[in-house]
């Protein structure tokens, strides 16, 4: 009998909802004011949200303890940063880190007057022992490297005064596949988690079947095999340090 790798799937019909006349929220974790007693963080993966913001609409979020925040936009684009300072503009095949200090409060913005976007938000809690704020600007490519896990880079800081030498505690891959292509997705470290959150289409990963907006938590584990069982299958990959103490 094969050993399955130990985890956890988080089904995107069974996520939380938040719904005003300005967004949409759907959170595969408790956020806010979703609390599920099965729904806690991932290890230091606080916040796993969907956003949708209708036309020039935008959303602010208190921030509770110092925490990476990810965004990565699904259609459109989207402005982002804490209230009170100029915010970025992050468009799709682009990742904007920021790291936001306890206390503080993110402000998200649509753009555009008539269109509607959607992204992702990722919370990732800071380790006591991380110096400095980070302001970053990654891309990927999942067209021109097709059926596999694409890390995300960095192409430039936001702010000149960010700490580019700064090493993360986490690592973002992202991936397009078509339908029946396979791929194995090595951890950096061995004792590194891994959260999969599939964007689009289906996939069978560690032997688990994972359709549209379902989220997979594995762990004790070096190595994690993927096929797509659909075309356009679009797969988020989050690898965190185990510890972030």
């Amino acid at each position: 009998m094969i050993k399955q790798t130990p985890g956890k799937i988080f089904l995107g019909d069974q996520r939380g909802a938040a719904e005003t006349a300005q967004y949409r929220r759907y959170s595969t974790f408790q956020f806010g004011a979703y609390v599920h007693e099965h729904k806690q963080a991932f290890g230091n993966l606080q916040a796993v949200n969907e956003e949708t913001l209708g036309g020039g609409q935008q959303v602010t979020l208190k921030v509770t303890e110092a925490t990476h925040v990810l965004i990565i936009p699904v259609t459109g684009a989207v402005r982002v940063g804490l209230l009170q300072e100029t915010p970025a503009l992050t468009h799709v095949e682009e990742m904007h880190l920021l790291t936001v200090p306890a206390g503080s409060t993110l402000h998200f913005a649509n753009p555009y007057d008539n269109e509607v976007i959607t992204f992702l938000h990722l919370w990732i809690r800071v380790p006591q022992t991380a110096e400095g704020a980070l302001n970053r600007l990654f891309t990927f490519n999942c067209q021109d490297q097709p059926n596999q896990l694409v890390e995300v880079k960095q192409i430039v800081p936001v702010q000149v005064a960010d700490q580019t030498g700064v090493s993360l505690p986490f690592k973002v891959s992202i991936g397009r596949f078509a339908g029946r292509q396979e791929t194995l997705y090595t951890l950096k470290k061995p004792t590194s988690q891994v959260f999969l959150f599939v964007l689009a289409g289906a996939f069978e990963v560690e032997g688990r079947l994972l359709h549209e907006k379902d989220g997979l938590a594995l762990w004790d584990t070096a190595e994690v095999e993927l096929e797509a069982l659909s075309n356009e299958a679009v797969v988020v990959a989050i690898e965190l340090e185990a510890s972030m103490t």
